[in-house]
């Protein structure tokens, strides 16, 4: 019988599960590369699918009378294989460096190491929770739904753990959760009962101690060899913030070799400490007592070059980081600073451990410092400023629903950069600076078309004559540069062009276009050419503008572009490479040990031992909810990271609305304990499922778009009712099939289980795939298209089971 202390241990599984998921994507970005975010949700399916072959071999444990014992000794499994496996992780040497575009053997060894070893916990809780769909399938509405409600709380908890305790100590307290859930289920069994608390004390005390003496440390395998001391270190649901030593030399992201000597030799710079993001974004901290004479050779670099063009300027600052940006601003003339920064992390270093280095800038009156994702405030805020400055906003760091994507991909698509352009005044720019490759200058190219993009959806006639591109030569073609774009709210005279091409002269830089003037370089002609989508169809890199449907600026590299060796030589785009070449490599695998460890032994379960084997309509059926379900979750989250503005709100609120409203789907159809409503009502789920994905994906993008710059509790009611139906409806399906499976194919809910952990591996990947190549809204309606062809699926085997009943 399926009691309340069971349903609350259930919660607490589910609960432990996804903290544990969210937390290791944080960690996999901050040791290994961003890349890797995805590993923690492949893993996570992967152990639960696995989960369902134990119990299809030994179907004995799932006799009424022994599950819940067995469930019990489970959970303290759980709770002892999450600290133990992560201290086994820190201990396997995993190293991928930004040189190498492929993984050299022994690296996929300790790949497959780490896979196997971590999946160990999430084989754990998918075995509880495969156990108790198994025993109590009659009640897998309600079941489900605890899954699902205690999901939807651990997406919320693993913010504050990470705030808190930084990543280890946030994997040791998801070993507290666990054990909280062995309780509940020894709950009435003295000696499981003292078990389970002496468990929970101890894991207690293991994150207290950690907190004060730091036994675990997490260390940073990205570049190999043995990280430097920390001055400072914090983690949160960004990223992970250090600062490791100050540099007694200025910092410049770009300047000419003349302007170098003569800073230097005049000794009029200041030192600076470097923060990273992740361990390899770097912003500078840099030092400032009061003066701004002082830091006026920050005017020198290539990303301060709007300044030398406009007197004065209200000015706007996304991403300061550690505020250099801010203060060559100031050092410029402008009156007054606002500057928006995502990261609370970033903000707190400046202004806590290091504000006296930074001379206290972000508490200076003529400084307003905001902690908000910058695009949704300046579509907010009803002010106009004479320059908007972006100066290379890339953190290399994960979202935290692991999806693959940049936090900064919603800055830098034709929609962000409509914002910027209404909010400019009329002599207003923005001004862009990304890295620039003289051979390969894709991203810089890629910048260039989205911002005429746009302008042009603005209603801008010809957006060429509102654009400059600045540029410090680069010593060879596999060097990178940098680039800075200027793009003006109304065109450039011909006194401005004058005037920015003697600023480049003088400063050393390379005018590459201003409305005018001969076109230079790649970037120049594809400015001026008069047919930019044949230019831009006919270039080797993807260069198509970015858009809030497909967000993913940085993916320059196209699938069949994968192996050319002539891309490899740009950091920029080897990154870009290997983006996507580490995705295929996870998925790989989870191919080989879904095939090995699931799929392989269930079918010769089935061959060999006589074991039952579901129908080919089954098998379709709950593979297709599993590929469905990601195909829905990944792009959504993604919408919302731009509508909801900071990456943490959208993670909260899509997983969040998506599994509490789809836990509640499914304890509503629990009601009905008769085969007759489960399919009466699997006959008239599938097609209002499908309208209601056709209706997000007809009018979702445009209710958003129209309520952006509401108030943010207005738009988290807005999120929840976009996701409210469509998750009620998509909690159902899943727990229907498996009551109906249940009572008429009892022995195959394992096989059933583990097809649909594996396809949820195949789904998310493919969901990543797919919104990169034909964008978020298709991806929604293929995701439409599988839920209205698992309705067809299980309607056949239904209608053939009540044949050979008759």
């Amino acid at each position: 019988m399926l009691r309340k202390r069971h349903i609350l241990g259930i919660l607490l599984v589910s609960m432990s599960t996804l903290t544990l998921e969210i937390v290791l994507t944080r960690i996999f970005s901050v040791t290994m590369w961003y890349h890797f975010a995805f590993l923690a949700i492949s893993m996570a399916l992967m152990g639960s699918a696995m989960a369902g072959v134990v119990l299809y071999f030994f179907p004995h444990l799932t006799k009424p009378g022994v599950t819940p014992r067995w469930i019990g000794w489970a959970a303290l499994g759980l709770a002892f294989s999450i600290p133990l496996t992560f201290v086994i992780y820190l201990q396997i040497p995993f190293v991928v460096r930004l040189n190498r575009t492929l993984l050299p053997p022994e690296q996929i060894l300790w790949l497959f190491l780490i896979y196997l070893d971590l999946t160990v916990p999430f084989f754990l809780s998918g075995l509880i929770l495969s156990l108790a769909l198994s025993v109590w399938s009659e009640q897998a509405g309600r079941v489900y739904w605890a899954d699902l409600t205690g999901a939807a709380i651990g997406c919320l908890l693993s913010i504050p753990l990470l705030e808190a305790l930084g990543g280890a100590g946030a994997v040791l307290a998801v070993g507290v959760v666990a054990a909280m859930a062995g309780v509940a289920f020894a709950w009435g069994g003295r000696g499981r009962w003292l078990w389970a608390g002496l468990t929970t004390l101890l894991l207690v005390g293991l994150v207290w101690g950690n907190m004060r003496a730091g036994w675990i440390v997490i260390s940073v395998n990205k570049a190999g060899g043995e990280e430097p001391p920390r001055l400072y270190e914090k983690w949160n649901a960004h990223s992970r913030v250090t600062v490791y030593e100050v540099a007694p030399y200025p910092f410049f992201w770009a300047i000419d070799g003349e302007r170098w000597d003569e800073v230097i030799e005049s000794g009029a710079w200041l030192p600076h400490a470097l923060l990273l993001i992740d361990a390899v974004a770097g912003t500078p901290i840099q030092e400032f007592h009061g003066d701004l004479d002082q830091v006026a050779f920050l005017r020198y670099d290539l990303t301060s070059f709007v300044y030398h063009l406009v007197d004065r300027p209200q000015t706007l600052v996304i991403g300061p980081g550690g505020g250099r940006d801010v203060l060559a601003a100031l050092a410029s003339g402008a009156p007054h600073v606002t500057a928006v920064e995502v990261n609370p992390a970033v903000v707190a270093a400046v202004r806590g451990p290091f504000a006296d280095f930074a001379g206290h800038l972000y508490d200076r009156p003529d400084v307003t410092i905001v902690v908000d994702d910058a695009r949704g405030y300046i579509a907010r805020s009803p002010d106009r400023y004479d320059v908007i400055q972006a100066a290379l906003i890339d953190t290399w760091a994960a979202g935290t629903s692991g999806a693959f994507a940049l936090s900064e991909n919603s800055l830098y698509t034709k929609e962000a950069f409509r914002t910027y352009y209404e909010h400019l005044t009329e002599r207003g720019i923005l001004t862009v600076s990304r890295w620039y490759l003289s051979g390969h200058p894709a991203e810089t190219l890629r910048l260039v078309s989205t911002g005429m993009a746009g302008w042009a959806s603005a209603g801008v006639t010809d957006p060429r004559l509102h654009v400059a591109v600045v540029a410090q030569p680069t010593p060879g073609p596999s060097t990178e540069g940098l680039a800075t774009v200027l793009f003006k709210r109304t065109p450039f005279t011909p006194e401005e062009v004058a005037l920015i091409q003697e600023r480049a002269e003088d400063l050393g830089f390379r005018l590459l276009y201003a409305p005018g003037l001969p076109p230079q370089e790649e970037v120049g002609l594809f400015i001026a050419a008069a047919d930019h989508e044949a230019f831009i169809a006919n270039y080797p890199l993807d260069i198509t503008p970015a858009s809030d449907d497909r967000p993913f600026f940085f993916n320059l590299v196209r699938f069949g572009d994968l192996l050319d060796p002539s891309l490899s030589a740009s950091g920029v785009y080897r990154t870009s490479m290997e983006a996507i070449l580490i995705l295929l490599a996870v998925l790989g695998i989870s191919g080989g040990v879904g095939g090995a460890f699931v799929i392989l032994p269930l079918w010769l379960g089935a061959r060999r031992r006589g074991l039952a084997r579901p129908s080919a309509g089954l098998l379709f059926y709950f593979g297709a909810l599993g590929v469905a379900f990601m195909l829905v979750e990944v792009p959504t989250i993604q919408r919302l990271t731009v509508y909801l503005g900071r990456p943490v709100h959208s993670l909260a609120a899509a997983l969040f609305s998506l599994l509490l409203f789809s836990g509640l789907g499914s304890l509503w159809s629990n009601g009905g304990t008769q085969d007759g409503a489960t399919v009466r009502r699997l006959r008239w789920l599938f097609p209002a499922l499908v309208g209601i994905i056709l209706l997000q994906v007809l009018v979702g993008a445009w209710l958003l778009d129209r309520t952006i710059g509401w108030p943010l509790p207005a738009r988290l009611a807005v999120t929840t009712l976009i996701l409210a139906p469509m998750s009620f409806l998509m909690g159902m399906p899943f727990p229907l099939g498996m009551r109906w499976a249940g009572k008429h194919r009892s022995g195959v809910v394992p096989w059933l289980w583990g097809v649909n952990g594996v396809m949820s591996v195949t789904g998310s990947a493919l969901a990543i795939a797919l919104a990169i190549h034909i964008g978020l809204r298709l991806t929604l309606l293929v995701a439409g298209l599988l839920y209205g062809l698992a309705g067809l699926a299980m309607g056949r085997s239904v209608g053939r089971e009540h044949a050979e009943v008759g």
